[in-house]
Parts: C-alpha cells; sequence; structure tokens
C-alpha cells in the first residue's frame, strides 16, 4: 500500500466518521479505475474499503460497477 493509498484511505474513514457524527442515514464511498487492474485487486479493494467504513458505524447494502468506477453504498449500522 503506497502513500498515496494510505493518505485516500484516511480521507474516507475521515469522510464516513463525518457523515455518522453529523447524524447522516447514508454514506457512499467509491473509486475509479484508472488502468485495467485484475478482479481479484478490485475484490480486495472493496474488502478493504468496507472493513475500514463498517468500523466507523455504517453497514454496506450494495456495491455497484459502472464502466471504470465502483460505488459502496451503506446506511447506518
Amino acid at each position: 500500500m503506497g502513500l498515496i493509498h494510505a493518505w485516500r484511505m484516511q480521507k474516507l474513514v475521515s469522510d464516513a466518521r463525518t457523515a455518522h457524527q453529523r447524524g447522516d442515514l447514508t454514506f457512499v464511498a467509491g473509486f475509479d479505475l484508472d488502468r485495467p487492474v485484475p478482479m481479484r485487486r478490485i475484490r480486495k479493494e472493496i474488502d478493504v474499503i468496507i472493513s475500514a467504513v463498517e468500523a466507523v458505524g455504517w453497514r454496506c447494502v450494495g456495491v455497484q460497477p459502472f464502466l471504470a468506477s465502483v460505488e459502496i453504498g451503506f446506511v447506518r449500522a
């Protein structure tokens, strides 16, 4: 995991925590694929994001691929 990835994950978790503290009912996380990536790496990244966001108090309700991006939907746990 590189520094840019770690910074993005830290920001994602911070945004999820802020949304949870603010009382939001839903939270959406996502990432773009800027080059061809093996499906195994994409699934691993999805698992990492879900684990990190669920630790803040969210529950994953769906993963939606769209062209070269992935959106992951969460609701309050």
